[in-house]
């Protein structure tokens, strides 16, 4: 795994960028963007920089100002309203798979101070994309506001995280059972739980869902229970041994992660005893 500090990234990571650009620069040169160019803002968002990751398909968004929007054709009059658009295309034999989001600044900087668990991606992908065109310094910009948070925004990200996680982890101790694969909910959820816990307490935000794991294992928190993660596939997949291990260091691994979110928010309810948090309504 190469760190989110370590330029060198592996040729997979790179290829998979290199293609990313081509195939955005090829759109740029085509009707209705090639008129556009000196007023739009394109990036690779997926693979994200600083992360050896080769997706199966490529992520791109570009950003254009609203009065922009206005001179597309019809089919994209939903632009002017700052609303945001998706185009899905297929591989061929000589350009990647593509996600294309279009968008308008306006959007992104709304998106941006949201909290919402795909708000909270978006901060983490606008500090890791790779610019293909950015005549107008967006990038620089849409990275500031990503980074910044409410006061009390780390408290509202992580009070239901923490609570999901150690909700979950109860849920682990079917792997140890005849139906180990009946825990596979439980797994999913405790593992991107912590996950969002470990990325969110080192950057202010986490990453999509394709790379999560990889990015939470370089984190404090994720050096510490990286071990006990990697258990957890083996164990669904019927390792006794491993699934033991799961069930028995389980609130060993809870600890650990206790350890680092009491350095902030030690005294708080909802890390002292998640179990009754998770019953009480927010207000």
């Amino acid at each position: 795994m190469t760190s989110l500090t370590d330029p060198g990234l592996t040729d997979g990571a790179t290829a998979a960028r290199d293609r990313a650009r081509a195939w955005g620069r090829d759109l740029l040169a085509a009707k209705p963007w090639a008129l556009l160019e000196d007023r739009v803002t394109l990036v690779v968002t997926t693979p994200p920089t600083g992360v050896e990751f080769v997706p199966a398909i490529a992520g791109l968004w570009l950003a254009l100002d609203a009065r922009s929007a206005r001179d597309l054709p019809s089919e994209y009059r939903a632009l002017a309203a700052d609303e945001v658009m998706v185009q899905r295309h297929r591989a061929t034999a000589t350009a990647p798979a593509v996600t294309l989001t279009i968008t308008t600044d306006t959007a992104v900087d709304r998106l941006l101070q949201s909290l919402t668990p795909r708000a909270l991606e978006a901060r983490w992908q606008w500090r890791h994309v790779e610019v293909v065109v950015d005549r107008l310094r967006r990038t620089e910009q849409f990275a500031a506001r990503a980074s910044l948070l409410p006061d009390d925004g780390p408290e509202r990200i992580l009070r239901p995280l923490w609570v999901s996680a150690h909700a979950a982890a109860r849920g682990l101790d079917g792997l140890t059972t005849d139906r180990g694969i009946d825990a596979l909910p439980a797994a999913g959820e405790v593992a991107g739980a912590l996950a969002r816990i470990a990325c969110v307490m080192d950057d202010g935000a986490y990453p999509p869902s394709d790379v999560l794991l990889p990015v939470a294992r370089e984190t404090r928190i994720g050096k510490r229970i990286g071990p006990w993660l990697d258990d957890l596939a083996p164990a669904l997949g019927g390792d006794e041994a491993a699934a033991r291990r799961i069930v028995g260091s389980r609130d060993q691994a809870l600890a650990e992660v206790e350890a680092i979110l009491a350095e902030r928010f030690r005294g708080r309810p909802w890390l002292a005893d998640p179990e009754s948090a998770a019953l009480r309504t927010q207000r």
